[in-house]
């Protein structure tokens, strides 16, 4: 038994070992992340000689040069301490700074509506006298002198322009972004369509003047508010502080069309937000004349809309079609490229033809504005509505309204409140009556438009109709918040901004409660002392009095999201009730061609977002939708470990990373902030106590870790600053800090919050707080816990950026032999530290490594290096050389090194700093092929400066950083080995990856110019001098037209933005000066040359990374068909690679890039590939009022203008509509 026993265990043994010993044989498989030891072929093993000793080459020099131990060992010694940071408790800490600050933006513009609707009550103004003697004057934005200009000339309408406009005295302020302006008083801007001599906008201009008082109480209080203003109902702004008017139209002869009535900081606080159906009457009479003024009023009309308002227009003859087929049956998001297309495609409509079935349009808006109120569950409190723009009603539509709009919900009846528009065009008219129905009877009104100079104020009337619920109810008066606009005064040719000047603005609405028109004047009446019988009702309406609104810079909002605290690679958002971003780090305003992006205020969440689980453009997943969606319904939540494209370095770089999102509403906003912190690193920061004091009370001045100039703080976080800006001008930030350590060093020195006082949310307030303290000349604020990080952070570094001393010759000659010369380290606080090893001194007129490199946790460098730490958990060193398209920091080319030193503390490790230095790409060149230039296998491969292979260093995203010819720096390696390239992403070496950019603009190519040209045919010489004549004519006519109605006509020019203007160029010359007539005729015979035309567009860039552990498995030539040999190594404590290919080999002709490539594949045209972005979730505005009991009696439903031309006019009115009929039916 024993026996056969002992014959069972010996072949069990027997068997076990010849298993184990074909496992040894076995090679491992091509792929395979695991690390079995085989036997590497000679060429391999002599590549990864040369990669050993180059890598422990510059290894030894980045440990000596940039003393990381030491720096690691200083914060141990400085007891830091590594905190756990929770997300949930950061953002609650953030959004409560920004919603304090809000609240007071808020209750500052209350105050000026309180102040505009007390003073409106009380004022007594006295006609005849203000309007016939010339004491009546003001502070004219445009007309007032500075300096002896004014940016528009005088009109001359027989009136004494040196009383009537006051000279104004301005002076560049700092907080205004160095624009020339008096915080003593405001200023007026009147448009051009409206006369500052009227005596309603006399009056106006006569009261509001006294909001100068409220106007400087607030911004004593709080310095931080930039433009105030209140725009009125009659057109005037008024804008504090006072500034002349910027001119920003790009022909001066043109118009000034800015009225704050078609601004969205007005628009949105009158009307809340709308769905809107336009019928355009595309009917055979709509012809000429006609059809210009019909396309003129929608464009008008779609120039008052808003990215929350949702819109379609319907053009009807004897069918009822969409203008754009692709909206078909849907409401789309009045965006300003929504705008752009829809007014593209009027222009370029077929000419009128066939009768108008107005039944029929009216039945397919009322059915789509039907499906919108019953998906969103309006039940009466949406604002819809139907514009009609017609020449002519050939039926009755009785039936239609009582359908929809007049029902009691019996027999498929409904009852939407669906308000009717009408605008009757021309001047010969029928049926008037029964257009006029249409509109009074369904909560609308009626205009009747028979110039181009009336669309713009028939336009706008519908809006005090549909404020009229709101100015009834009185009581509440919802502030307004609108999205993202451009500062006036930003000029990106003009500034060193690094960013575009983005604001928001809140308005708040202010009551003429009742407007009298029994006698053509205007009077306050208080509903309050009514009669019941109607009396005294019948003759009055309920309107605006106006807006009063301020702008908040976006970057206000991002200063007090804690930048710092968020930590590398972390970064915050904002994002609209409509899923559109103000705040994100990849929103880009401004297009690679320096233009402003049309739709800039318009670019959805998942346009910027880059989840990992997008793998086809236009394709968002279930992940970013979830996240969106949230934030759109102001909620607070999160959502963890998310598989994000995390791409850097102007979208050339990407990582797969895992990241945390946290969101939380902004209270009474329509916005929601969100942060997002990589999964990983992002959970710990170094904590740091009251080390001012501690450093105080041991006897040690904090401003000895500040000597020198070769330091720099980012430029934009806010560590302390003075409240009032103006009068405490620092040439650099560095300046101003040290300004405040000299104070901190003081006994009596206090920390200072910029709203110190806790803010509670106003609704909450019985009487609104107008008195609030004002702050001194010399008040300032600080963020404590920044300060104390940065004097921690100086301390840490300032030993080990002393005077450089080489500890042998051994060591210099290893720094001569790389040309090592400058050395530097970063914070998570923000400071940046360098130091030139061989003493160079830094002069006023040249530019450093300090001058290029500033922003310390958002440079490239600084994000590569923690990126490295996090994937490779080694000591290794990130390289980096400039894109190819990049310019040079210097004369000769530099390679940057930088690692992230992380302090430990028991198992927990945060981000401290990033250490690293500059060196000599050609000295690091020379050394390369000097190692690779040894034999280490006895002729078994060619080295490197034979011509049989080519020897090319690339880093973790494929980009050259040594290669044999010189010019291939900087460039990616699939450009100049696409084969090689390919075969590693397949092999799993490199990973491809699509990032998509949305928001970029396509140069369209200009039509092929005729080759005959036919100015010189004798026909077209005589079609010019007809158009001269033509327009010699036209313009006599508008200047008998300013004398005898008041006021010019001018025609409107099409681009008009969506924000206020609240200031103007100091030093700027006469904009408004009239045309001489000598410019026709230079003018007539030239052939301008055209601007490029860009259109937006989609771009895809395939993009690489690293996975280091799939090289493991590879140990000799890689082979591939078609394909050339190649060896590939890891340099060891780097991001480097070592790709050696054998050039004599035959190849397939491949190029890759990870240049953008404009993304065609799309099955639809622009803007129809986007049409699903219209039915993302959206939130609607709450605090809309869109009906009250009493609105049939404070209101009227209009009537038909008059015909304002002298009969001698008249000729010239035939001819310009002959000229104007000819010239659109080409």
């Amino acid at each position: 038994m024993f026996d056969s026993c002992e014959k069972l265990m010996t072949h069990f043994a027997v068997i076990l070992t010849a298993f184990v010993v074909l496992l040894l044989l076995l090679p491992p498989p091509h792929g395979s992340g695991t690390s079995i030891l085989v036997d590497a072929s000679a060429a391999d093993e002599a590549v990864r000689k040369w990669a050993t000793t180059f890598g422990d080459e510059l290894f030894e020099l980045a440990q000596k040069i940039t003393k990381s131990q030491e720096i690691r060992a200083k914060y141990v010694e400085n007891n830091a301490v590594v905190e756990l940071k929770d997300g949930n408790k950061l953002i609650k800490s953030i959004t409560a700074n920004v919603a304090k600050m809000l609240v007071r933006k808020t209750e500052a513009v209350r105050c000026i509506q309180q102040k505009a609707e007390q003073v409106h009550k009380s004022v007594q103004f006295n006609w005849s006298w203000k309007a016939t003697e010339e004491d009546f004057s003001f502070y004219s934005s445009k007309y007032s002198k500075y300096k002896g200009n004014s940016t528009e000339k005088w009109p001359q309408l027989g009136v004494n322009h040196t009383t009537m406009y006051r000279e104004m005295d301005l002076n560049p302020d700092t907080h205004f972004y160095n624009q020339a302006v008096n915080t003593n008083y405001s200023s007026v801007h009147v448009p051009s369509n409206v006369w500052d001599r009227a005596p309603k906008v006399m009056k106006t201009i006569d009261w509001s003047e006294k909001l100068d008082e409220v106007f400087r109480q607030n911004y004593q209080s709080d310095p931080a508010l930039s433009w105030q203003y209140f725009g009125s109902d009659t057109g005037i702004l008024r804008h504090y502080p006072a500034s002349q008017w910027i001119d920003m139209r790009e022909n001066p002869d043109d118009a000034d069309t800015y009225d704050c009535r078609k601004r969205s900081w007005y628009i949105e606080t009158a009307t809340c937000s709308k769905d809107i159906v336009i019928l355009l009457d595309h009917s055979g009479s709509m012809t000429g004349f006609r059809n210009h003024v019909a396309k003129f009023t929608i464009r008008s009309i779609l120039d008052t809309f808003s990215n929350n308002d949702f819109f379609t227009i319907f053009r009807y003859s004897a069918d009822v079609d969409d203008i754009i087929p692709c909206f078909t049956n849907a409401l789309v998001q009045a965006t300003p490229e929504n705008i752009e297309v829809f007014n593209d495609a009027i222009a370029n409509l077929p000419d009128p033809e066939g009768y108008a079935n107005l039944t029929l349009a009216y039945e397919k808006a009322f059915q789509l504005l039907t499906r919108y109120y019953v998906t969103r569950g309006c039940n009466g409190t949406c604002n819809q509505a139907i514009m009609l723009v017609t020449d002519g009603v050939a039926g009755n539509t009785t039936e239609v309204f009582q359908k929809y709009n007049w029902g009691n919900g019996e027999n498929g009846t409904s009852n939407m409140d669906v308000r009717i528009f009408t605008y009757l065009l021309g001047k010969e008219v029928t049926k008037v009556r029964e257009i006029q129905w249409m509109a009074c009877l369904n909560r609308g009104y009626y205009s009747h438009v028979q110039t181009l100079d009336e669309v713009h104020e028939e336009v706008l009337k519908y809006v005090d109709v549909i404020a009229t619920p709101l100015v009834l109810q009185k009581k509440e008066h919802p502030p307004t918040w609108t999205h993202a606009f451009t500062d006036k005064t930003y000029d990106p040719k003009k500034t060193s901004e690094r960013r575009p000047r983005l604001m928001i603005a809140v308005g708040v609405p202010a009551f003429n409660n009742f407007d009298s028109i029994e006698n053509g004047t205007s009077g306050y009446f208080d509903d309050e002392n009514a009669t019941s019988d109607g009396d005294n009702i019948a003759d009055t309406r309920a309107r605006l009095l106006g807006v009063a609104g301020t702008d908040i810079p976006v970057d206000d909002v991002d200063k007090l999201t804690l930048p710092y605290k968020l930590g590398v690679n972390g970064y915050s958002f904002v994002v609209s009730n409509n899923g559109y971003v103000l705040l994100h780090p990849d929103l880009r305003p401004i297009g690679n061609n320096g233009k402003m992006n049309p739709n800039y205020n318009s670019i959805d969440f998942t346009e910027v977002e880059h989840l990992f689980e997008d793998t086809a453009p236009r394709e968002p997943g279930q992940s970013i939708l979830n996240i969106r969606n949230a934030l759109v319904r102001h909620e607070a939540m999160n959502f963890k470990d998310v598989s994000v494209k995390f791409h850097y370095d102007k979208m050339r770089r990407v990582s797969e990373e895992k990241q945390d999102y946290f969101l939380a509403p902004l209270p009474k906003t329509p916005f929601t902030l969100g942060i997002a912190m990589p999964s990983e690193y992002g959970k710990t920061w170094i904590k740091v106590a009251d080390i001012v004091t501690k450093q105080m009370h041991n006897k040690v001045d904090i401003r000895d870790f500040f000597l020198g100039d070769n330091w720099k703080i980012h430029p934009e976080w806010v560590y302390c600053k003075y409240h009032y800006l103006e009068g405490h001008e620092f040439d650099t930030p560095e300046a101003e800090l040290r300004e405040f350590l000299d104070k901190m060093v003081k006994r009596d020195w206090k920390w200072s919050e910029q709203y110190a006082e806790d803010e509670t949310d106003w609704d909450s307030k019985e009487e609104l707080n107008c008195g609030r303290k004002t702050l001194g000349d010399d008040a300032y604020y600080c963020n404590k816990e920044l300060v104390n990080l940065l004097i921690l952070d100086a301390k840490v570094t300032n030993s080990s950026y002393g005077e450089w001393k080489f500890e042998n010759e051994q060591e210099r000659r290893l720094f001569e032999s790389f040309g090592a010369h400058l050395r530097f380290v970063a914070t998570m606080s923000g400071l940046t530290r360098w130091q030139f090893i061989y003493g160079e001194v830094e002069v006023d007129t040249d530019r450093e490594f300090g001058d290029y490199h500033t922003t310390a946790i958002d440079e490239t460098w600084y994000k590569s290096a923690i990126l490295q730490h996090h994937a490779d958990r080694t000591e290794s060193f990130v390289y980096s050389v400039k894109h190819y398209n990049d310019p040079l920091e210097e004369s000769d080319l530099k390679v940057t090194a930088s690692h992230a030193i992380f302090h430990r503390e028991d198992t927990k490790e945060a981000p401290g700093n990033v250490v690293g230095f500059q060196f000599s790409h050609a000295k690091m060149w020379e050394r390369f092929f000097n190692i690779t230039a040894q034999d280490h296998c006895n002729k078994c491969m060619p080295i490197c400066t034979d011509d049989d292979v080519d020897c090319v260093v690339i880093d973790n995203n494929a980009y050259i950083v040594i290669g044999q010819n010189i010019n291939t720096t900087g460039k990616f390696f699939g450009e100049i080995h696409g084969d090689v390239m390919t075969v590693m992403v397949e092999k799993e070496i490199f990973q491809s990856i699509d990032v998509y950019d949305y928001q970029q603009q396509c140069k369209e190519d200009p039509p092929a110019p005729d080759s005959g040209h036919n100015l010189l045919h004798p026909i077209r010489l005589l079609s010019l001098g007809w158009k001269w004549l033509i327009a010699e004519l036209f313009w006599q006519y508008q200047r008998i037209q300013w004398w005898v109605d008041g006021a010019p006509f001018m025609e409107y020019t099409d681009e008009i933005e969506d924000e206020y203007v609240a200031v103007g160029d100091s030093n700027a010359g006469s904009a408004g000066k009239p045309k001489e007539d000598s410019d026709d005729d230079d003018a007539l015979f030239q052939e301008p040359e055209e601007e490029p035309t860009y259109k937006p567009c989609d771009m895809r860039s395939t993009l690489y990374a690293l996975q280091p552990a799939k090289l493991l498995a590879f140990n000799d030539y890689i082979e591939a068909p078609s394909t050339r040999p190649f060896l590939v190594k890891k340099i060891p404590n780097s991001n480097l690679l070592l790709v050696v290919v054998n050039v004599l080999m035959p190849t397939r002709n491949i190029r890759l890039t990870t240049e953008p490539q404009r993304i065609l594949e799309y099955s639809q045209e622009f803007p129809c590939y986007k049409l699903n972005m219209s039915f993302y979730e959206r939130r609607r505005l709450e605090d809309c009022y869109t009906k009250h009991k009493d609105e049939e009696l404070y209101t009227y439903c209009g009537n038909a203008s008059r015909l304002n031309l002298s009969l001698y006019l008249m000729p010239l009115t035939i001819i310009l509509m002959f000229y104007l009929t000819r010239c659109f039916m080409r």
